[in-house]
């Protein structure tokens, strides 16, 4: 007697799909994916007291790749001058993928991101995201790392970083694209200096 094997109803439906059975049949072809390293470097007097990249990835948020989308494919315009920004932030918390500038960052928001107080150099704006070229499908700010100077009287712990549209430390009418929480965070003082380094990869595999 011949067996019959059930299909599951559920599915039937992608069974029947000409376009997910191409898709399931060349993965690479039709999926993209981002990636984003994070590397920090901590000074104090000269000395580096930490160099070396994060052992995990960071954290895409829906509102930034949202953002990439509309950038891409849709008719949001680009500056011809630098539209993200890297920030660092001093509250215990772990990035998620449904965070967004307007509730987790400036002085209110629940990152605790750093304002004047805590760093001095640069002042008043976070230091821009400034890539090189885009090579093998990645970009990088490992040439213009983005640069922090810990103010006088500040003694900080320092918990993240993040990358967004809102030039002005206390912004929060733009975008956040992505964050991530360091594996183990930087305890600072006065003219510390945090270099952050973000690589981003886009694969399609």
């Amino acid at each position: 007697m011949r067996k019959i094997h059930k299909v599951d109803p559920l599915i039937l439906p992608f069974r029947d799909n000409a376009d997910l059975v191409y898709a399931a049949m060349h993965r690479e072809e039709s999926r993209i994916q981002f990636t984003g390293n994070v590397h920090l470097r901590h000074e104090r007097g000269g000395l580096v007291l930490h160099d070396d990249w994060e052992p995990t990835h960071n954290t895409f948020t829906t509102e930034g790749m949202n953002r990439l989308l509309d950038l891409i494919f849709g008719t949001a315009s680009k500056a011809g001058s630098a539209i993200w920004y890297v920030g660092i932030f001093k509250n215990n918390v772990t990035p998620g993928t449904t965070d967004t500038a307007a509730a987790k960052l400036g002085a209110a928001g629940s990152y605790g991101e750093c304002q004047d107080a805590d760093y001095s150099t640069p002042a008043t704006n976070k230091p821009s995201y400034v890539i090189a070229a885009s090579a093998s499908g990645s970009c990088t700010n490992t040439a213009s790392a983005a640069s922090f100077t810990i103010a006088n009287g500040a003694n900080l712990t320092i918990y993240g970083a993040f990358l967004g549209t809102g030039a002005a430390k206390t912004d929060t009418t733009g975008y956040l694209m992505c964050a991530k929480k360091f594996a183990t965070a930087r305890t600072v003082i006065a003219a510390d200096v945090l270099a952050v380094t973000y690589q981003i990869t886009c694969t399609t595999s």
